[in-house]
């Protein structure tokens, strides 16, 4: 498939590399700098800014007043974050071609004052906003409104955001949400973690544990195009080759060679590590070896809520490996061998579609028509993982309870697993043709509620695609009638898996993302998920939008709108 993203890459905000600096390939990772909230606030400043490498990579990030780029942002519950964003991008040359999603946007506007800024004007590549995924925060003006929020060039905005009370300690985190726009700026590297402090308060095993963070994100091969690199000299299908690269904390791994990052740490401790897949489209399943041996990865969070938050019988599952799709996150011990060794953290191959790739040539000359392979994501290294002594940057850790026996209580509704349900409803994801006579042109994406004609999102429409009262609790069943992977997200809310394709599952998880696979062509069966849905917190009330989060999908057009109302009287 056409990258949107390709053709939408059209800023230039800065003339020196370190406005959207990265680290050397094979540098050592350090925790991403940090901002603390004090006496329950936490005040930032940053500055969205653009910048277009020399080998044609398009570059975007967040970088605050004190330099520091796409910072963790770290609050506890109940504090309150002020965060000022400045749109720094500026014009630079259009492409000759139209854009390839079927909702062109608007040519940017003139700078708009604040009080207009939530009007749902001026959509342009140019725009920007903040989406605080994870957080069940009003989807309103100044807080978490993706959909009408927009930043022109030269406009600042100022976000006030309560964390929720009762909002799962855990990782979360911020990126840009303007639709069209998403995965130009994901892709480029606009995030970063948002850590609601206190997850050692419910599970006490993570008291006192050094913490790591680590944000892996994709990024363009190396000439700048998704799908090729430099260091293939013509546009055959290469099936080792990834449709994108990796980074971690911004120290790549490009292919061919995949220079591992490198992690420093001690030999026969005990880690906790934050995982934040911050890709724009590529599914990452990642584990730990020696040698060919995977390590033994102790689950405690998803999607930064607890497992032991809808499910209090269990507070750590020991796994091989862990899927992360975009969007996803996971929190997990990593217990390192006694010895001084060498490990590595790789990620798993991922098959996103069916196997039919592998006798592809793409034509040189048809390069604006043919589709570029950006499903393709094999297996690959990430990092080293060294523990011959001392850190290269020593890790802060956890705080140790005062009784670290008893698991912090707070009061919370009825498990989702065993709330009453107010009803069910079925949807799909779906692709068409943008031009109905070029089948290897672009794409559309539409995601669908059954008994309603599929069509793409439309970002000029008032009317959301599906109300519900505050209080609710739904099942949706999700299927998936294209045959490509997609991974359903909803925004200010979790949702529990109940079933797989039918069947029963017993994963004691809250999630916001989940993936679901290809269809392979059955004409008797989709792959589905049902999922329980929890529309009970008062504070989400208003629209907000449910997508994949693979964001080539969601700028093509899936996404919908839902539209929670206030509880009854």
């Amino acid at each position: 498939m056409t990258s949107v993203a390709a053709r939408v890459e059209r800023t230039t905000a800065s003339t020196t590399e370190s406005a959207c600096s990265r680290s050397a390939a094979g540098s050592a990772v350090a925790n991403p700098p940090e901002f603390r909230s004090h006496n329950g606030v936490l005040r930032v400043n940053l500055a969205f800014r653009g910048f277009r490498a020399a080998n044609g990579e398009m570059r975007y990030c967040y970088v605050s007043d004190r330099g520091a780029q796409s910072p963790s942002l770290r609050l506890r519950p109940g504090d309150l974050l002020i965060l000022n964003l400045r749109n720094e991008l500026t014009p630079g040359p259009l492409p000759a071609q139209e854009v390839a999603h079927p909702h062109k946007p608007k040519p940017a506007a003139k700078r708009l004052p604040a009080p207009t800024i939530c009007a749902g004007d001026a959509m342009s590549p140019l725009a920007t906003n903040l989406h605080f995924h994870g957080l069940a925060v009003p989807p309103v003006c100044h807080a978490d409104d993706v959909l009408r929020t927009l930043l022109t060039p030269g406009s600042s905005f100022q976000y006030r955001i309560r964390i929720p009370r009762d909002q799962p300690p855990g990782l979360y985190w911020y990126h840009p949400h303007p639709h069209g726009s998403v995965e130009a700026q994901v892709l480029g590297g606009a995030s970063g973690a948002l850590i609601v402090e206190g997850i050692e308060s419910e599970n006490p095993i993570l008291a006192g544990l050094p913490e790591r963070v680590l944000v892996i994100r994709d990024q363009r091969n190396a000439d700048g195009r998704p799908g090729k690199s430099a260091a293939i000299e013509d546009d055959a299908y290469v099936p080792e080759k990834p449709s994108n690269d990796l980074s971690i904390n911004s120290v790549p791994i490009p292919y061919p060679n995949y220079p591992p990052a490198i992690i420093t740490a001690h030999a026969g401790t005990r880690e906790f590590w934050r995982v934040l897949n911050a890709s724009a489209d590529t599914y990452l399943d990642i584990q730990i070896v020696k040698g060919r041996a995977p390590r033994p990865l102790g689950v405690v969070a998803l999607d930064g809520v607890s497992i032991w938050h809808d499910n209090r019988q269990q507070q750590i599952q020991w796994n091989s490996d862990i899927p992360l799709p975009p969007g996803a996150r996971a929190e997990f011990l990593v217990d390192l061998p006694a010895e001084n060794t060498d490990l590595r953290l790789v990620t798993l191959g991922v098959q996103t579609g069916p196997l039919t790739d592998d006798d592809l040539l793409f034509d040189p000359n048809a390069a604006a028509t043919v589709a570029d392979d950006d499903d393709h994501m094999p297996p690959r290294p990430l990092a080293r993982i060294s523990t011959a002594g001392i850190s290269a940057a020593p890790l802060a850790s956890l705080p140790v309870l005062a009784s670290p026996k008893t698991p912090r209580r707070r009061p919370a509704p009825t498990p989702l697993s065993r709330a009453e349900t107010n009803r069910t409803r079925k949807l799909y994801f779906s692709e068409g043709l943008l031009h109905e006579k070029d089948p290897t042109g672009p794409k559309t994406f539409m995601i669908t509620e059954e008994g309603r004609l599929p069509k793409v999102f439309d970002p000029a429409s008032v009317e959301p695609d599906i109300t519900v009262r505050q209080g609710d609790v739904e099942d949706w069943t999700i299927e998936n009638r294209s045959q490509e992977s997609h991974v359903f997200h909803i925004h200010q809310t979790h949702f529990r898996l109940l079933e797989r394709d039918g069947t029963v599952v017993d994963e004691p998880y809250l999630r916001d993302t989940v993936a679901i696979p290809y269809w392979d062509g059955d004409p008797n069966e989709f792959p589905s998920v049902k999922l329980r849905l929890d529309f009970r917190s008062p504070g989400i009330t208003g629209t907000f939008p449910y997508h994949c989060h693979v964001l080539l999908h969601e700028d093509g057009g899936m996404m919908g709108t839902i539209r929670v109302q206030p509880a009854k009287r």
